[in-house]
Formats: C-alpha cells, structure tokens, sequence
C-alpha cells in the first residue's frame, strides 16, 4: 500500500472537489447552444447534415455531448492548477486560461479529425480514433502544463509544486 504525505493528500482531496465540482457544473449547465454549434460547424466542414447535436454520416450519427465539448479536459486542467500550492494565483490563472484556449482549439481539430474518419471510414473506425485521440491531447495538455509551470516555479519536479 502506498503511504501518502500529508501534502498529497491535501492535493488528492483539492484535485477532487475541484474537478467534482467542475463535472457537475458541466453536466447541469444548458450547453445545448453550445453543443449545437460545434455539431453545426463540423458538419458544415465536411458537408455532412446535422440536427442540433447529431451529425450524421453514412453508417450512424454522432452526437456532441458535454464530455465532446472540451469543457471535460478544460475541469481536469483547472483540478491540476488550482489543487497545487505553487505557483501564484495570479501565474496560475495565467497558465490554466491559456492551456484551456489551446485545449478548446486542440479539441475542435480532434473532432474534425474524428468526424473526417468516421464520414470516410466509418464510424466504428472513428469510435475508436475518439478514444486514442482524447488519451493523446489529454497528455499533451498536462505535458504543456508541466513544462510551463516549471519554467514558471523554477521547481524541478512536481513534489515541489505541492
């Protein structure tokens, strides 16, 4: 059994009330409009037709819910910063608006890649392209964020960011 300091156990706890909180805020807000338009506009892009949150291609249909919005990600990146002790208020609102812009940018291609496949190979194809292409943008995320939060704290690891 693994035996946690006092610090990481004040980081777990952090870490999970902020990203409860941010899941349940994603899964009670109306994010309809916001769904709808990322739907709209992927099928626009490859001029498939779309209802509200549906695009459909030949073998099925996807739908955007609130997990495909990049809001998901954007939870467990703001989990991160704000759960650690370091850096300041202010770098950390610095670094976590910048890492979710770049997620939400991150998050668009991947649905169009996603999509793109699922219109040209399937959408059983695509299915599985959504799973590998979440896991992969998930840790190019918290990579960029690592990197920058040490060049910020000027800490070498994590254990001195908490």
């Amino acid at each position: 059994m693994v035996k946690l300091s006092e610090k990481e156990k004040i980081f777990l706890v952090k870490f999970f009330v902020i990203f409860a909180a941010a899941e349940i805020l994603i899964h009670v807000l109306p994010l309809n409009f916001f769904m709808n338009a990322i739907a709209s506009n992927q099928a626009a892009l490859f001029g498939l037709s779309t209802y509200e949150n549906l695009i459909f291609v030949k073998d099925g249909a996807f739908q955007i819910v609130p997990s495909c919005t990049g809001l998901v990600s954007g939870g467990v990146l703001a989990s991160i910063i704000f759960s650690l002790k370091k850096p300041k208020i202010k770098e950390k609102m610095m670094i976590f608006l910048a890492g979710f812009v770049l997620l939400l940018v991150l998050n668009y291609f991947r649905i169009a890649l996603v999509i793109g496949a699922g219109k040209e190979f399937g959408i059983e194809f695509a299915g599985i392209l959504h799973v590998i292409t979440w896991f992969t943008s998930a840790a190019f995320i918290i990579g960029i964020w690592y990197l920058f939060t040490k060049k910020i704290t000027g800490e070498k690891n994590f254990s001195g960011f908490i």
